[in-house]
């Protein structure tokens, strides 16, 4: 009878699998967030006019927003290096991303808040309403990032990952280098 492997063996089909499933999700929000841009993008290039008379610039604070995520995906790149050597540091890393990550809705919905106040409101013009579209469908899938990036902090803080085995810091990190990237275009789009 053969000797069943080690429980610390790696099983290389859960990671594959793993990936996969990661690089599925992100290529179907994807086409989701592409959809929503492309959309965007139609109905603008046929406006007559642009920006839609009466619209108002964006707010400045997606500047800050976008420094918050930035800040996240670059902490999960340290991170997930430091996972590999030294875990406290990667579980400080993980703690201050989760935090970055509160900051970057905080961030968002003061920009609202602001928006609303001012009477700032999507029924104002095209762009109002792809701004608050926008950027709460994004903001939804912030918040759904954030669950996996807190279960992984507590999971790295329980010393669950090994310098050889930490995928789940890994595929939260492609989420959120996905959300980055995604803000971006988002940014970009809306302010052309």
């Amino acid at each position: 009878m053969p000797e069943a492997e080690p429980i610390t063996t790696r099983d290389h089909r859960l990671e594959g699998a793993g990936r996969l499933g990661t690089w599925l999700l992100i290529a179907s929000l994807g086409m989701l967030f592409g959809a929503a841009l492309v959309g965007y993008l139609v109905i603008r290039l046929r406006a007559p006019e642009w920006p839609p008379p009466g619209s108002p610039s964006l707010p400045t604070g997606v500047w800050v927003s976008t420094v918050l995520l930035a800040a996240v995906s670059g902490l999960l790149v340290l991170a997930e290096r430091a996972i590999r050597s030294n875990r406290a540091e990667a579980v400080r890393m993980l703690i201050v991303s989760s935090l970055l990550a509160v900051a970057f809705l905080a961030s968002q919905v003061g920009c609202w808040m602001r928006m609303a106040e001012g009477s700032v409101l999507p029924r104002q013009s095209l762009l109002v309403w792809a701004f608050y579209t926008l950027t709460f469908l994004h903001a939804a899938h912030v918040v759904a990032g954030l669950v996996p990036l807190i279960l992984v902090t507590i999971r790295a803080r329980r010393g669950c990952y090994t310098p050889s085995q930490y995928d789940g810091v890994h595929f939260v990190a492609m989420y959120w280098h996905f959300l980055l990237v995604t803000w971006i275009a988002i940014f970009a789009v809306l302010s052309f």
